[in-house]
């Protein structure tokens, strides 16, 4: 009877998770807590203080958990069920042997009226540890033999103890633990192998149903026990684009194209088991298609396995969409580059193994110039047109190892593997600003934005793909700080000059409370009258420690961080003010910025400057550039027909040298035209220069607009300039920016003043 109820039929496939719901078992009982409580009702029972005795009972319960955390150790580090069983059955024997000797001996000298609430202790932890170790039936009834064996002999040692009752006794609970233990095994391993096969069962019955349920339309296939197909339905010639004879007698996994689905299912056919969901692709009538394959083994009424039986399910368009999510998640979907979190991921990659010994890497950042301006005036479509172009050109620039990225908005960045140096990177750097300059066609029009780059080297300046990415990040600033359209190479020093602007420009956000701002005024001479015309006002910052900072230093700053507006309605009350103590026949010019046009301040500011300071507005000229109605064309102009309504004059600065100049020359009647000090220059040396300033001077002389020229340095310009019939000049020939104190004119009482007084 022993026999019949410690052994079962487990089938070789399922004898690892047998073993492992044992295993699982024994690991569920609390064996340190259990023996740490036994071990101390233990010397409390005994009631035994012997030294020798207390050293005993001290290394056995070290004992038992030194080898209770050995074999929890084993356990969580996982390995093979068979040889954790191994290990288990091996330490309930030899923890029973030593427990037989502490309990024994205690037993055996224990004082007679200790003796009763010992060996009930010893009989019901026995019972306890009998019932958490019935997986192991055969190791666990050796185990409570042992301890019972002990305890007799040690009872029979004593006097008082009568040895007919104490012998039966302990034959009945020898007894008892035989059937108790085999019949907990056998009813746990019956529960747990009825289940598994009804488990199994069930998923099969459950695959047939939930098939037919949800995906009616799937094909139902069935193979023999060597992978041929039975009988080919219609539904599955359609699905695999072949006819009935071609399919019939046909390897259905060799059907497919090679790859990890095919792998899957030979392994769960050699180990006859059920598989479910299995991609497969097939490429029919030249298109690839995707399937999803589930399956089960069939058996005969002996147990004998005869097939498979499955559904085959066509799911291309769900493996499309799942594979465009993919792409998404790597990729920009505009342009279909890489995004920020793949490039990076790429350059650690080939930083980190895959570049070294092989030359340098090089990342390049790429800043389209600009190119908020094409948003804003030709719209959001328009400039996508732009970005496609764009990555299409760099394209062109990448090798095969080379790896090209969109970052965001305007901003590309270019991996150059195995670059051989500095100098190269900078070639291909200024190759791609070179043709980025070129201009891009969209909807009819040319549009002409020009790039900035950013270049650094790995291991040059950085060790690691986010130090790469800073280092390229601040050599693409100083591009662009140094006036953009232009490749820049990182060096050091730009680390210690980006720590300084951003210091600069946290002093500058102090700068106009603490009125370190001053104004200069530039004289402007008419060459008709070879009088003084007017003033342009020009800002200067006075620093504390820094000395005095021209404008080209801090301008930038003030707009990118809003504070050019304050300062600009500093600019012009001061400018106003002080004009206002001049001759009525000298006007004030005032440079305007493209953040003062934004939300219609400017307006506001203007009216306020005129009438705080009593200034005619027609002595007033502010000066824009075609930067500033790039932002916004339409709003723009509007604003500048509210002022020019004022009486206020408007004059295009630095004409020539934007994209469209023409264009706004015809969309608002400027009052006056800036020549450029570039073309100034060279003037005297003819050429393009001398034959720009002649057409602009006779555009304007045609549009009944007043010129002047910036940058005068010498007399053989001013003479070229006059004989072309140029109205005004300025620049260091006539004078230089002066402080309002230094200015060659006579003051008098402004009006406004004259009125308070």
């Amino acid at each position: 009877m022993g026999l019949q109820l410690i052994t079962h039929k487990v089938h070789e496939r399922d004898r690892a998770w047998f073993d492992t719901c044992k295993l699982t078992h024994l690991h569920a009982a609390p064996g340190r807590a259990f023996e740490l409580t036994r071990a101390g009702l233990l010397l409390l029972c005994a009631g035994i203080s012997a030294p020798w005795f207390v050293g005993l009972w001290l290394g056995h319960f070290v004992v038992i958990i030194m080898a209770h955390a050995y074999i929890t150790r084993c356990w969580r580090r996982g390995g093979d069920p068979a040889v954790l069983l191994g290990v288990w059955r091996r330490y309930i024997i030899v923890r029973a042997l030593v427990c037989m000797v502490v309990n024994g001996a205690g037993l055996a000298i224990a004082p007679p009226d200790h003796l009763v609430p010992l060996v009930i202790l010893i009989l019901a932890t026995d019972a306890m540890v009998l019932f958490a170790h019935f997986t192991l039936p055969v190791a666990g009834l050796v185990s409570s033999w042992i301890s019972t064996l002990g305890m007799a002999v040690a009872l029979l040692m004593r006097p008082e103890v009568p040895a007919a009752p104490t012998l039966l006794l302990m034959f009945l609970l020898m007894s008892s633990a035989h059937m108790r233990i085999f019949n907990l095994h056998y009813m746990f391993a019956t529960r747990r192998l009825r289940t598994r096969e009804l488990r199994t069962a069930n998923d099969t019955i459950e695959l047939l149903l939930t098939q037919y349920r949800e995906h009616g339309s799937d094909c139902l296939v069935e193979v023999d026990s060597e992978g041929l197909i039975t009988d080919a339905a219609p539904r599955l010639c359609q699905l695999l684009g072949r006819d009935a004879e071609a399919l019939t007698g046909a390897k259905l996994v060799n059907l497919f194209d090679p790859g990890p689905g095919q792998d899957i299912i030979r392994a769960a056919a050699h180990r006859l088991q059920t598989f479910h969901e299995v991609s497969l692709s097939l490429t029919v009538a030249g298109t690839e298609r995707w399937f999803v394959v589930s399956g089960c083994p069939l058996f005969d009424a002996a147990g004998r396995h005869f097939g498979f039986r499955g559904f085959l399910r066509d799911v291309t368009d769900r493996h499309q969409a799942e594979s465009t999510v993919r792409f998404l998640a790597h990729h920009d979907p505009l342009t279909r580059l890489v995004n920020r979190t793949e490039f990076h991921d790429r350059l650690a990659r080939e930083l980190t193994g895959g570049a070294r010994g092989r030359g340098r890497v090089a990342c390049l950042f790429v800043d389209l110039d600009h190119f908020k301006l094409v948003n804003d005036s030709l719209g959001h479509a328009a400039g996508d047109r732009v970005l496609e172009v764009v990555a299409e050109r760099l394209r062109l620039h990448a090798g095969p190892r080379d790896v090209i990225a969109r970052l965001g908005g305007d901003e590309f960045a270019l991996m150059l593997g195995r670059t051989r140096g500095a100098q190269l990177a900078l070639s291909r750097a200024q190759a791609i600003v070179t043709d980025l300059s070129t201009p891009i066609e969209v909807e009819g029009r040319l549009i002409q934005l020009g790039a900035s780059v950013g270049i650094a080297l790995a291991p040059d300046h950085a060790a690691n793909a986010d130090e790469l990415l800073r280092a390229a990040d601040m050599a693409l600033y100083e591009a662009k700080s140094a006036g953009r359209g232009m490749a820049t190479l990182y060096h050091p020093d730009m680390k210690r000059t980006l720590l300084d602007r951003r210091a600069l420009e946290l002093e500058l956000r102090s700068a106009l409370p603490g009125g370190e701002f001053e104004l200069h005024y530039q004289p402007v001479l008419d060459l008709r009258t070879d009088r003084i015309a007017g003033f342009e006002a020009l800002l200067r910052w006075r620093h504390p420690q820094r000395g005095m900072i021209g404008p080209a230093m801090f301008i930038g700053l003030a707009e990118r961080s809003g504070l050019i507006v304050q300062i600009g309605e500093w600019v012009l009350r001061e400018a106003l003010a002080e004009a206002a103590g001049w001759d009525e026949d000298l006007t004030i010019a005032v440079n305007v910025s493209a953040v003062q046009m934004q939300g219609g301040a400017l307006l506001r500011q203007v009216v306020s400057a005129l009438a705080a300071t009593g200034l005619k507005p027609e002595r007033l000229e502010l000066e824009i550039t075609e930067s500033v109605l790039m932002q916004d064309e339409e709003a723009c102009i509007a604003l500048l027909h509210q002022l020019r309504g004022l009486g206020v004059r408007i004059a295009l600065d630095d004409f020539g040298t934007g994209y469209s100049a023409l264009n706004y020359l015809r969309s608002f009647p400027f009052d006056k035209i800036k020549i450029d000090r570039c073309f100034v220059t060279d003037l005297d040396a003819g050429g393009e220069s001398a034959a720009i300033v002649e057409s602009v001077l006779d555009l304007a002389a045609r549009l009944n607009m007043q010129t002047i020229a910036e940058g005068v340095e010498d007399a053989a310009q001013l003479a070229v300039l006059r004989a072309r019939g140029c109205a005004q000049v300025q620049g260091h020939l006539i004078s230089p920016p002066v402080p309002a104190a230094e200015l060659p004119v006579t003051r008098r009482t402004p009006p406004r003043a004259a009125a308070r007084g």
